[in-house]
């Protein structure tokens, strides 16, 4: 994440809209880019502090500055840093520090030298008088060794990552963020679940949810850009979509007002964040496999979709495994698979279940689940089928056909 003071020169107002301004991937930055990442990968093995030192020096008076530092920022926070340190640098100092005051030349009122007590102390550590100097201040975070970098970038890699970060730093200032997506649901919410965000969901005419991303209540930590940090943390996750619109309410310092950040689909910006796979389980993929190879193409009746409709309930949301919608009708039954589950899961599931409440929710329950016989026909407002090895898909479009609405 960048200071403020990095994205707040690249911000661009007009009237009461505010955007971030994208850094072009020409042949000067792209140059400035190149030698950025070739004077760090040439730190390699030197401190953090020497590192510093040479991108300050690189930065000089260059009116670009502010996006030096912004991508040299970025560059660094894929760096691996560290220390192999043969003792501990607390106990070190201590025991040395013990031994003073010393000079570095004798004289009438102390006798040990700076020399002598670093001697000393590598003799009762074990240690040469160099790895004594090394060890020294080796806990401090300039004096950690740059090992490398972890994350392999190019280039334009890094403006678009810088790009990203400005983009995403805009909602330090963020009152409520205000979303329309249309797929994506299961990562979305996980991300939104990861940063702690509030949030209420509306379902949406013509497929899809409203999620409105609310800010914080209290005055105080309004006046703080705390709760605008977990905003930013999840932009990245909303890129993971492929159809989606966001209205943010910002307002960065020295505005007087409320300004609007708007996004959608179309932008430019590259997420860094990993999308799931398609399926949790070879169970799921199995089942999506075999229901299109005995009822997909010309003798397709019901429409198979993934995770496509979410269920809200109060401050979370369920989001059943399949949706089979009738093609001619427009009928729709959800299917929720719950194989090998370990209890925690488990009790959360029956939790969701029993507030869905949900008559075209179908269970497809694995027999040797551990659950006792009954508790899902218990909390289930759906029908509820139990297999041995896989579903019997007859069996689940018998209750597809008797539960859709």
């Amino acid at each position: 994440m960048l200071k403020s003071e990095l994205i707040l020169p690249r911000l661009k107002k007009r009237r009461d809209s505010i955007s971030p301004l994208a850094l072009p991937s020409d042949y000067h930055y792209l140059n400035i880019a190149t030698q950025l990442m070739q004077l760090v990968k040439a730190y390699v093995g030197r401190s953090r502090g020497e590192l510093a030192d040479a991108l300050r020096a690189y930065e000089g008076d260059s009116l670009d500055y502010r996006i030096i530092r912004g991508l040299a920022n970025v560059l660094e926070k894929r760096c691996i840093f560290g220390n192999e340190q043969l003792v501990n640098p607390m106990e070190l100092r201590a025991v040395l520090f013990n031994l003073g005051p010393v000079t570095v030349k004798g004289d009438l009122l102390t006798t040990t030298t700076r020399a002598q007590a670093v001697a000393e102390t590598a003799a009762n550590f074990n240690i040469t008088i160099e790895e004594v100097e090394q060890a020294l201040f080796a806990d401090l975070m300039e004096e950690r060794i740059l090992l490398g970098i972890g994350e392999i970038l190019t280039p334009l890699d890094l403006i678009n990552r810088y790009n990203m970060e400005v983009a995403r730093g805009l909602l330090y200032w963020a009152r409520e963020v205000d979303i329309i997506v249309r797929d994506g649901y299961k990562d979305l919410f996980k991300y939104i679940k990861l940063f702690k965000l509030m949030h209420t969901v509306y379902p949406i005419p013509q497929h899809g949810y409203n999620i409105i991303l609310h800010g914080p209540i209290s005055p105080f930590v309004k006046s703080t850009i705390r709760y605008g940090l977990q905003f930013a943390k999840f932009l990245p996750a909303l890129l993971l979509c492929q159809s989606w619109r966001m209205d943010a309410e910002v307002q960065p310092p020295n505005t007087t007002s409320s300004l609007h950040y708007t996004l959608d689909d179309s932008t430019s910006l590259r997420t860094h964040f990993k999308a799931s796979g398609l399926f949790d389980s070879k169970l799921e993929a199995d089942f999506s496999a075999e229901f299109e190879a005995k009822y997909g193409g010309a003798k397709r009746k019901w429409t198979l979709a993934r995770e496509d409709e979410l269920i809200v309930l109060g401050d979370t949301v369920m989001i059943p495994d399949f949706s089979l919608t009738h093609d001619k009708d427009g009928r729709r039954a959800l299917i929720e698979i719950i194989g090998f589950w370990h209890p925690q899961y488990l009790q959360r599931k029956l939790k969701k279940i029993r507030q869905a409440k949900r008559g075209n929710l179908i269970l497809l329950v694995y027999e040797s689940a551990n659950i006792a016989e009954g508790v899902f026909e218990e909390i289930s407002a759906g029908e509820v089928l139990t297999f041995t090895k896989k579903p019997v898909l007859k069996e689940v479009l018998a209750a597809v056909e008797r539960c859709a609405v």
